[in-house]
């Protein structure tokens, strides 16, 4: 008989990682469900990325290809017109951030609330959000313009002078920011969708302790919304970043260049036959908004739990 002290201690087996394992004979069946989506990926994205980044540092016109390295960048930056673009486009995300999301987020608070007729209030202020940009840019068209629009018929009574807000440099960018900075309907559902998550006892014992409903919305509701807020500030800037819509309907661009973004001095670039040049555009576009993903994740900290 082998002495206790004398056998050999069991080694234990490693354990496999716990998980779905898939059955044999369907790899096949998997991986051919998964090819159409991977082509319509490649041929809608990754094609199209590829030869984006290769051709902005090419002169390319369709007929031919001749690369130039850094020319086309240099070119963007001793351009005073691409400079005024960038302030533009900008000036545009900054009107997103400053109003539209603190505005929408303020609403979803309220109608978060249950006040009488909520339910109305949400469905009516989430329209305009589904209306495309081309018909929202129609209906904005005639609500300034200097003739019969309904905007200078309301500074008639209060004796104010009628002006052609879209075509004067000092009111067209701001005309152009207002038909967006209130379309509140997805601010709106991320917010509220968010506030219906918070456990009820977190304000029960707000409200045992004496907070009033000011203290209870500024200490447990907003720093609860971070992730929401964080979330609508990305999508909103990552929208407004290329907008073009908008901005090709109402102005085109001017007056003197006063609204034109970065995607109408692309596409100006495309129409004109540089598209090596459009395409460095288009990478300077691609660059910004991955640097506004980075900075507005670490700023809010968005999928990070609060300890």
């Amino acid at each position: 008989m082998v002495s206790p002290s004398l056998a050999r201690p069991r080694t234990r087996q490693p354990t496999r990682a716990a998980g779905p394992r898939v059955p044999r004979g369907m790899r096949g069946p998997i991986l051919l469900s998964l090819l159409p989506a991977v082509v319509l990926f490649c041929v809608f994205f990754a094609v199209p990325l590829v030869v984006l980044v290769g051709t902005a540092f090419t002169d390319w016109s369709g007929a031919q290809l001749a690369f130039v390295g850094f020319d086309n960048f240099a070119r963007l930056a001793g351009d005073p017109v691409f400079v005024k673009v960038v302030g533009n486009t900008l000036f545009y995300l900054a009107a997103s951030v400053v109003v539209q999301v603190p505005l929408g987020v303020a609403v979803g608070i309220v109608l978060a609330t249950k006040v009488p007729g909520w339910r109305a209030f949400r469905t009516v202020l989430f329209i305009p959000f589904v209306i495309s940009g081309a018909a929202y840019a129609l209906i904005f068209s005639m609500f300034y313009n200097p003739r019969f629009g309904l905007l200078n018929n309301l500074l008639v009574p209060l004796g104010l002078p009628q002006r052609d807000w879209l075509y004067e440099t000092g009111t067209a960018r701001w005309a152009i920011a207002g038909t967006f900075v209130f379309i509140l309907g997805f601010v709106i559902v991320v917010t509220m969708a968010e506030i219906a998550s918070i456990p009820a006892e977190l304000y029960e014992a707000a409200e045992v302790d004496g907070a009033t409903g000011w203290q209870r919305e500024t200490r447990i509701t907003l720093p609860l919304l971070r992730n929401a807020i964080g979330t609508c500030v990305l999508v909103r800037l990552l929208a407004d970043i290329g907008m073009f819509d908008l901005v090709f309907i109402l102005t085109a661009g001017g007056p003197d260049d006063t609204t034109a973004t970065l995607a109408l001095y692309a596409y100006r670039a495309y129409l004109n036959g540089e598209w090596g040049h459009a395409n460095a555009v288009g990478l300077v576009i691609l660059l910004l908004g991955g640097a506004l993903i980075v900075a507005v994740r670490r700023a809010f900290r968005i999928g990070e739990r609060d300890r």
